[in-house]
């Protein structure tokens, strides 16, 4: 947005690329709508930083980002933003844009309405999608509340905090599990962290806990990723599928273009 103002553009997105804007260049700054401005100079620092979001408000402008030991930041794709944390980017960015990453999970997994759970928000993306796919109810569950505060800075993901039929969980999911109905959900998203930060949902109680809030023949999809799998000789998707088949999870299916596994439940 803000090269293109300097380019001369005048009609531009202020919602990464959601919607377009008029904007007005008096006096040295850009007028936004609602009273807002941004001074020239201001809007040079944010071309510089085309790996970043900004935001503006009455308080100026700021970066939409947030340091508590662990800097969480948005950064901008082609499509929907993606959250990065310590520098390492929460979803798939080459040659896929986030929000085009839910859909193909979601489409592994044959999601066609019923009841979602949706394990590890972050900016809602696979949450926002199951809606767009006719989910009846959406359960959301995540464990980082700094997360779902860079989630209500991004435009992409509005729906998550307005849609009545989503439901967000502040939690651990590995606790959260047995509280929750048993047989309730048509379709488990499980897509959680590295294994290094969180291996604790990849273990098999974890997954007999998936299982058991599946009704029968409920279908998970499990994000695996390829972490390490070169470098280290660690095949994560081989024991993630060997753990979930222990837990009693059937027709376990590997899908290479979106790095993940989908099985269901046994009727």
């Amino acid at each position: 947005m803000a090269r293109q103002i300097l380019r001369g553009s005048r009609r531009v997105s202020l919602d990464l690329g959601l919607s377009k804007t008029w904007v007005e260049l008096r006096g040295g700054a850009v007028l936004l709508p609602g009273g807002l401005k941004v001074s020239l100079g201001e809007l040079r620092r944010i071309a510089e930083r085309e790996e970043a979001v900004f935001i503006v408000d009455e308080a100026g402008v700021h970066m939409a980002a947030h340091a508590d030991g662990h800097f969480h930041k948005l950064v901008p794709t082609e499509g929907a933003p993606t959250l990065e944390i310590d520098g390492i980017r929460m979803h798939r960015t080459r040659g896929v844009t986030p929000d085009l990453d839910a859909a193909m999970k979601l489409e592994a997994v044959g999601l066609r309405g019923g009841r979602v759970l949706d394990v590890c928000t972050g900016l809602g993306y696979t949450a926002l999608e199951a809606l767009r796919r006719g989910a009846e109810l959406v359960i959301s569950l995540e464990v980082n509340p700094v997360v779902l505060r860079m989630a209500e800075l991004n435009p992409w993901s509005r729906g998550l905090f307005r849609d009545r039929r989503l439901n967000l969980i502040l939690g651990d999911a590995y606790d959260v599990l047995p509280l929750l109905p048993e047989g309730f959900f048509d379709y488990a998203i499980h897509d959680p962290p590295r294994f290094a930060l969180a291996g604790h949902l990849y273990s098999g109680e974890f997954y007999r806990r998936l299982l058991r809030v599946l009704r029968p023949g409920g279908r998970l999809f499990h994000y695996t990723g390829e972490p390490g799998s070169r470098r280290r000789r660690i095949d994560l998707r081989r024991g993630v599928m060997r753990r979930l088949g222990e837990a009693g999870f059937i027709d376990l299916r590997h899908h290479r273009d979106v790095m993940g596994v989908t099985c269901r439940r046994p009727k």
